[in-house]
């Protein structure tokens, strides 16, 4: 097998064994220790799923390697509310070298794993790779594509996975054909094993809300029939929108309103309504956010400019407004927000710039000297979320999976899961 071992150790041997405490119903959570009934009939109840229009919502989570600590032991005090979890794990190469980020290979996970598998939570992994040429090399090539089939196809088997999550991004509109023979020669090995395939995609609205004249020639490189088809899963990564919508952003973010939201179920909505022409209901795991950002925003001949600064989970912006003495308000996008102005400017340059048509909130020019920036944070809750995952129920989906648990959720969350 072609897998290079990272350097990077987790310590997850706490989360582990807190996972195995509460499968075994000897740790009390909230006071109150699950009796093996409980927990048995609970995970029943999660692997029946079903596929019908009234199954019930199954509900995963990526678990970050970069706060696999945290992320794990979060899941491990609610593993009841999830379906399934995919460890954002590996990367591959562009000559098919898969890396493993979280150290799975060397046990280190299995005590964790063996506790997921207890109750019936789906362990299913992502391998992720997000550069542009680099897919287009590794796809295009015959020889390594069919490679890296069989390398991930062996890795499935050999870790024992309930399957794998593909999630290649920044694919040109030139690698659709090889990416699609990828799909099918992947399928083609898993799913004689009885594993599954997920595959992750970028969010797609009509071309109306997103050009005022839309070009009549656009090629995505992923075909959404085909994933269709071929996954078992299809994952809509349903976040980072911003100001992408033109059309949203003229009717939510005009007239002196900050508008900037990772997901505005408006938004969300569209994607569905997009995706489910192409790929069954039944397939779909809608991604719901749980970060949010921080922007510098600017006014100028009509317009607002944003610039995204940083990110935020939800406890960070809580902590960023409490520390200022502001409550964060829901806004027209259903997420929390608050501004703010401060003598301090980022010296770093944006990681993303966009304008709206919008003039300067009257409140704001009013109490501005003319020396100040001004910084505007829109971020989720537990409130917004659930909006997600009422959409997801309202058109029949598959179900849900958060991106991501890294120990920093809204914890109201985890009473509101269907």
């Amino acid at each position: 097998m072609n897998i290079q071992r990272s350097f990077s150790v987790p310590r997850l041997v706490s989360a582990a064994v807190l996972a195995v405490a509460i499968v075994a119903g000897i740790w009390s959570v909230a006071g109150r220790a699950p009796s093996a009934s409980a927990a048995t009939t609970s995970a029943n109840a999660r692997a029946a799923g079903g596929t019908g229009i009234g199954a019930k919502l199954q509900v995963g989570a990526w678990l970050p390697y970069w706060q696999s600590q945290a992320g794990g032991e979060d899941v491990a005090l609610h593993l009841t509310s999830f379906n399934e979890l995919s460890p954002f794990s590996y990367e591959i190469n562009s000559k098919g070298l898969i890396m493993d980020d979280l150290m799975i290979g060397n046990g280190s996970w299995d005590l964790y794993f063996s506790a997921l598998r207890d109750m019936h939570v789906k362990i299913i992994p992502t391998i992720a790779y997000f550069n542009t040429n680099g897919l287009y090399s590794l796809l295009s090539n015959a020889k390594m594509r069919q490679g890296a089939e069989y390398t991930i196809a062996q890795l499935v088997k050999g870790e024992n996975f309930d399957g794998i999550d593909i999630d290649f991004e920044g694919m040109s509109p030139a690698t659709r054909p090889y990416y699609s023979l990828f799909i099918q020669g992947l399928a083609m090995r898993l799913h004689p094993q009885g594993k599954m395939l997920t595959c992750t995609v970028v969010p797609r609205t009509p071309l109306s809300s997103l050009y005022k004249n839309p070009p009549t020639n656009v090629i995505y490189a992923e075909n959404y029939p085909l994933l269709g088809k071929y996954c078992d899963e299809v994952r809509i990564m349903a976040y980072d929108q911003e100001g992408v919508d033109i059309k949203l952003d003229a009717s939510k973010g005009s007239n002196g309103t900050l508008y900037a939201p990772v997901a505005d179920p408006d938004w969300v909505k569209k994607l569905i309504q997009y995706a489910i022409q192409y790929i069954n209901p039944r397939k779909i795991m809608l991604g719901i956010p749980t970060y949010g950002y921080e922007y510098e925003v600017s006014w100028a001949n009509g317009l607002a400019t944003y610039q995204r600064v940083r990110a935020f989970d939800f406890f960070g912006a809580m902590d960023r407004a409490t520390s200022m003495g502001i409550q964060p308000l829901r806004n027209n996008a259903g997420e929390l927000s608050f501004t703010y102005q401060s003598s301090t400017y980022i010296q770093e340059p944006p990681i993303l710039t966009f304008t709206e048509s919008s003039t300067e909130p009257s409140v704001l020019s009013s109490s501005n000297p003319g020396n100040l920036t001004t910084f505007f944070v829109s971020f989720p809750d537990a409130t917004s979320e659930m909006q997600k995952v009422k959409l997801a129920q309202q058109y029949g989906l598959r179900g849900i999976i958060f991106f991501k648990a890294d120990g920093q959720m809204d914890p109201a969350i985890w009473n509101q899961l269907p």
